[in-house]
């Protein structure tokens, strides 16, 4: 029997334990495991459209809770990539909402932009006016990173007591498409002052 088949069949009787959680954008060039050679039972995968959260009661949420709770992964790994099509996106329609230009996506995607505005527009008052618009994409897309890391301490209190209580570590990363290689980025700049407030 191949290895990936004992390993799957051991796993199926003896239960997952990941070693790590990785939220990635759902763009198909970003295949985590593929990224990280990883063997089935090393990561647990939550992907969507910009590696992100839009609501504090969502399933990558939940998922991620019951990850780091009942299978104790003690690392979670915020991973966007570069020319992340939802990041650029929403910073279109930033430059569009500011220069009072009507969006025609649909709903669901019109929420999904809206969520991710604020990176757009933190990233564009970073750079000033002269930037161009893959200029604040490029840097939004690691603002985005951190973004979803305060979003996920700030609105789990379970995962900010574990972070808190030095039983997990969030991490945040940009793979690149064209190079095939991630950077780290490290912990989020706000950690500390978010998992002090609870």
């Amino acid at each position: 029997m191949p290895l990936a088949g004992k390993i799957t069949r051991a796993l199926a009787k003896q239960g997952q334990a990941p070693h790590t959680a990785i939220v990635g954008c759902a763009d198909s060039r970003a295949a985590l495991e593929a990224i990280f050679d990883a063997m089935p039972g090393d990561l647990f995968v939550l992907r969507n459209v910009g590696n992100s959260f839009t609501h504090a009661e969502g399933s990558v949420m939940g998922s991620l809770e019951f990850c780091t709770g009942t299978l104790q992964t003690q690392l979670i790994l915020i991973l966007g990539h570069t020319g992340c099509a939802a990041v650029r996106g929403a910073t279109r329609a930033f430059l569009n909402s500011s220069e009072n230009k009507v969006s025609k996506a649909g709903k669901a995607l019109d929420s999904l932009l809206a969520g991710l505005s604020s990176v757009a527009r933190g990233a564009a008052l970073e750079l000033g006016e002269d930037a161009t618009e893959a200029e604040i994409a490029n840097l939004a897309v690691q603002m985005n990173v951190f973004h979803t890391m305060d979003f996920l301490l700030t609105n789990s209190a379970f995962i900010s007591d574990k972070v808190q209580k030095g039983e997990v570590d969030i991490q945040g990363g940009i793979y690149n498409l064209e190079s095939g290689r991630v950077t780290f980025l490290g912990r989020s700049p706000n950690q500390s002052k978010i998992v002090n407030t609870f």
